[in-house]
């Protein structure tokens, strides 16, 4: 006869207990399952999505993917995602992209692609790593909103700004040639002078190896050099012949007087123009005015624009002088570098003065 099957309380409660827990684990895996569900639908109703496996080659696309980039899902499947990569993007975005998803941390950023009649298109995207248990990479999912008018909205504001610097930029250099060619107007020369000077100065500073924002700076800031001379009584600026002592006196007053109308200005244009019309009558031996300033004492801007100034002041005519021919200028330059230049502007310029003698005839009276 069989012996009866004995149960336990304990033991029945325990077993008990484990079945109602595997029962709820069942159950919340079915909750948490449709929630996924859910979640999914609603990113794929509200986003670009796509999947791509480890080696970065598409698994799965949305229909929201496939609208934008005019590619069906069987022609995006097992392709890499530079089916849609834009010429426009440079290989390094992808490859800091890249590198940054397989070291396990998410990317994010504008991207531009191309769909597949060859128009562009711009996403917002996050691309995550997803992992597995052993912490290996699974898949990536990329999750993308559409941000193609907000991008050519952004651009054209962009082009609209870029115009109205341009404008304000071309603006403010007129009127600094105007006001310029004042002391030069004073002292009968033409307004050619100050452009010609201010072409001279940027080709001479680009020689030199000055960088584009500094030899475009040097020739906006230029044509002041000689604003001071409308501090110079006209009987001693408009004079025909030789100045005696006091009259030269007076006429080396004139960077002192362009530096204090213009130091005070916080304006970087003008505190350059400030440097250039103070000291573009410095020498590098230290016999020049107003300070006395010599070698690399002198700031780059007077020395490029002292030569600048004296070249084109000999090769056209003066008051006090005829123009001198190139083979004079040529000389003078060659017996004052390392005296009253800097001696390596000094063979710059002259190595180089086919390209000065090309703005100067240019920039002539007889060319316009």
């Amino acid at each position: 006869m069989m012996k009866p099957y004995s149960i336990y309380p304990d033991q029945f409660f325990s077993t008990f207990k484990k079945i109602i827990s595997k029962l709820g684990f069942i159950k919340n895996s079915k909750r948490h399952e449709g929630l996924l569900r859910e979640y999914k639908e609603a990113i794929d109703r509200s986003a670009i999505v796509s999947k791509t496996d480890p080696k970065g080659t598409i698994t799965y696309v949305n229909d929201a993917f496939c609208t934008i980039s005019q590619y069906s899902a069987q022609e995006l499947l097992g392709k890499p995602h530079n089916i849609i990569r834009h010429p426009d993007m440079p290989a390094l975005a992808f490859e800091e992209m890249w590198h940054t998803i397989t070291s396990k941390r998410p990317w994010g950023g504008v991207v531009k692609n191309r769909k597949k009649d060859g128009t562009a298109y711009y996403v917002k995207s996050l691309i995550n790593p997803i992992l597995n248990e052993h912490g290996e990479i699974e898949e990536f999912i990329a999750i993308r909103h559409d941000v193609t008018e907000l991008e050519m909205y952004r651009q054209d504001l962009e082009t609209r700004l870029q115009e109205s610097v341009d404008e304000i930029v071309q603006t403010q250099r007129e009127i600094l040639y105007t006001v310029g060619a004042i002391g030069e107007k004073r002292s009968k020369e033409t307004g050619l002078h100050v452009k010609r000077v201010a072409h001279y100065s940027y080709v001479l500073a680009k020689l030199y190896g000055l960088d584009e924002k500094q030899a475009q700076l040097l020739r906006e800031a230029s044509p002041m050099h000689d604003i001071g001379k409308v501090g110079i009584p006209d009987s001693v600026l408009l004079k025909p012949g030789p100045l005696d002592d006091e009259e030269w006196a007076i006429i080396k007053t004139h960077p002192t007087l362009g530096y204090e109308m213009l130091k005070h200005s916080n304006r970087e244009i003008l505190q350059a123009a400030a440097i250039i019309a103070h000291e573009h009558h410095e020498r590098w031996d230290g016999k020049g005015y107003p300070r006395g300033l010599k070698d690399e004492e002198i700031h780059i801007f007077g020395r490029i624009t002292a030569i600048a100034d004296v070249y084109d002041a000999l090769g056209h005519d003066r008051v006090y002088k005829k123009a001198w021919s190139l083979a004079q200028i040529q000389e003078l330059f060659h017996e004052e570098k390392g005296r009253g230049f800097d001696p390596v502007l000094s063979e710059l310029f002259l190595t180089h003065i086919h390209q000065f003698e090309t703005i100067k005839s240019n920039l002539s009276p007889s060319f316009f």
